[in-house]
């Protein structure tokens, strides 16, 4: 997975392989070659999370704002995040960064975890679904301000068959 930072404290992820920088612009390796850790509990822990019946982008519309406008590919899918990173928070996001799969209805699924789960798996957090099809999904705690409230991405969830690749997230580049 590729990951951009800049010294103004701005960092992108690349959830779709499409970032455009040349392998000599690599600045930084972090944990490279991720191994995908089994964990049959996590069904579990997703149905204790909310679980709206609006898909993302009706949700995003109309019951909160993305910390910044989040990338969207022609089906609706999450193609690229971008965040606020000083050093602490990226750092942070890193040290927590896992792969876990886990079946659901004999359904493989994957999820990327990008922050602690202590932080993913908070009861008031919301899953949302970026299609019909149910394929996947981002995990966002959302954050109540005086009049609205924020949406801060923590984890992506998908199944084999959706337009994410598991091969990509294996291993994590930092430019």
């Amino acid at each position: 997975m590729d990951i951009t930072y800049n010294e103004w404290g701005m960092g992108y992820i690349y959830l779709i392989n499409n970032c455009r920088r040349q392998k000599n612009d690599e600045t930084e390796f972090k944990k490279i070659n991720y191994t995908l850790k089994p964990d049959n509990n996590l069904g579990h822990q997703l149905n204790k999370l909310n679980w709206p019946d609006k898909r993302y982008v009706e949700a995003r519309d109309e019951d909160f704002i993305e910390e910044f406008q989040n990338d969207l590919d022609n089906n609706l899918y999450i193609k690229g995040i971008e965040f606020d990173m000083n050093s602490e928070k990226f750092n942070n996001m890193i040290d927590n960064y896992q792969i876990k799969s886990f079946k659901i209805e004999d359904n493989q699924y994957y999820c990327i975890s990008f922050a602690a789960e202590k932080e993913i798996f908070k009861p008031e957090n919301h899953i949302y679904a970026f299609s019909k099809k149910q394929d996947a999904f981002a995990i966002f705690n959302l954050k109540e301000q005086t009049s609205y409230k924020i949406a801060f991405f923590k984890a992506l969830i998908f199944k084999e068959d959706s337009p994410y690749n598991i091969e990509y997230f294996k291993t994590l580049k930092v430019y």
